[in-house]
């Protein structure tokens, strides 16, 4: 399963042909997001022009139908906790629990833009997405 993190979801949303020809390309694997990513782009929405707010929240109810929604729940928090207290990610408490997510949910590739920004010890892979 492979993880697309917000901006990804952002150029998704937003027609990015070089990044749909990027995903395309890996057929047949699950892609995965996370209650906090979709949180995120809501956020973003909500900052919108009335106008398009409408035409945004129904790309995004798309979307979430057309990919697993991985939860911040209790399997998550436990995989994020353990990184915190061994002090293997320095990251907000938001973006741990994201991670945490993927860890606790068997993703083994996070795919963004800003890899960096993912610091810490995970079993899943950070590749970084260009488009």
């Amino acid at each position: 399963m492979k993880a697309l993190d917000t901006p990804i979801l952002l150029g998704l949303l937003q027609g990015s042909a070089r990044l749909k020809d990027q995903l395309r390309r890996l057929r047949g694997i699950e892609f995965a997001t996370t209650e906090a990513n979709l949180l995120e782009l809501a956020y973003l929405n909500s900052s919108a022009s009335a106008k398009t707010r409408g035409e945004r929240l129904a790309a995004l109810t798309r979307l979430r139908q057309r990919i697993t929604v991985l939860p911040i729940d209790a399997r998550a928090t436990e995989e994020a906790t353990k990184r915190v207290a061994s002090a293997t990610t320095s990251r907000s408490p938001l973006v741990t629990a994201m991670l945490g997510a993927l860890e606790a949910y068997g993703c083994d590739e996070l795919l963004t833009d800003q890899p960096e920004l993912f610091g810490g010890t995970w079993r899943f892979k950070i590749r970084k997405v260009t488009f």
